[in-house]
């Protein structure tokens, strides 16, 4: 068996972290690790974390304080913390739960690679509600990453993501950049250094909604007012102009093509906004669907992306 190493960051998770615990312990694909990382929780996070540590003795779990930054800076700070060294990566969220497959489907996947290759996995999720009753889903048919896409889209649910070591190595050559989200982070980074992601469509866990997730479920009135107040606030393109100068500034073997691509969208941020759409246009940035490809140019002549 190959190991795999899950990264669990925390803070103030008690009220759904049990339930994600015990379906880590439940996984068909039992070599795995867990590195967890607190953000400072004040609830009772620490304690069910010890007691899991406790209950499983002959398991690496290790337990370890984030820098109280967020999410995002808290996992990239332990994707690349100095004692963790290359390894099988999976990406953990608080407060889903994963289905008993989750690990052995991510592992099958990424065998054909070996760990001398970098690759990704990701997959579906089905969406719930706080007491994980289904409301919809996350689906990765159809989508074709790109950097072209991953500039300004990430398709990648985080929770879902799987590493080869060769991946998590060069992830970590970039070290804990400063971005909004770890896991558009990691799709920036693989598809600017032409590293293969192997999508599955079938849901790999119970993506829970409970009003405190960071960004949630895209579906519906009120996230899609949400969404719309980060667009017209001028969020989401401060989020854009983030990830692409963290990524033309990484330590990353880039793509000769991806580097121009990224230096070009950068250059065009100084523009007024009808040259800012023309300028997207002419390199080929796109949403995963042509409506969104057509508000994201609608966004940009608007002056808002």
């Amino acid at each position: 068996m190959s190991s795999v190493t899950i990264l669990l960051c925390t803070h103030n998770g008690a009220r759904f972290l049990q339930a994600q615990l015990e379906s880590i312990a439940a996984q068909t694909w039992t070599d795995w690790a867990l590195w967890i990382s607190d953000d400072g929780s004040t609830d009772g996070t620490l304690d069910i974390l010890r007691d899991f540590r406790e209950a499983h003795p002959g398991r690496e779990i290790r337990l370890l304080s984030g820098a109280g930054c967020g999410a995002a800076a808290n996992y990239l700070a332990l994707l690349c913390h100095p004692d963790l060294g290359p390894r099988r990566i999976a990406f953990c969220d608080q407060d889903d739960m994963w289905l008993p497959e989750k690990l052995a489907r991510a592992v099958a996947r990424l065998n054909k690679y070996g760990d001398n290759a970098p690759a990704c996995y990701a997959a579906g999720s089905t969406v719930t509600d706080a007491d994980l009753t289904p409301i919809g889903r996350l689906h990765t048919e159809g989508t074709t990453p790109s950097l072209k896409n991953a500039l300004v889209q990430n398709v990648l649910h985080g929770s879902t993501i799987v590493l080869t070591a060769a991946a998590h190595d060069l992830l970590r050559q970039a070290g804990p950049v400063s971005v909004p989200f770890h896991d558009w982070w990691c799709y920036l980074a693989l598809t600017a250094c032409n590293v293969p992601i192997e999508l599955e469509d079938a849901p790999a866990l119970l993506y829970r909604q409970h009003g405190d997730n960071h960004i949630g479920y895209n579906k519906g009135a009120g996230a899609g007012r949400k969404r719309y107040r980060l667009i017209a606030e001028g969020i989401f393109r401060g989020w854009l102009t983030q990830n692409a100068e963290a990524l033309l500034h990484a330590d990353l073997p880039m793509t000769p093509d991806a580097r121009t691509l990224c230096r070009d969208y950068l250059a065009l941020q100084d523009r007024p906004a009808v040259a800012r759409m023309l300028g997207y246009r002419r390199l080929g940035l796109r949403r995963q669907s042509r409506p969104g490809t057509l508000l994201l140019h609608a966004f940009a002549g608007l002056g808002y992306v």
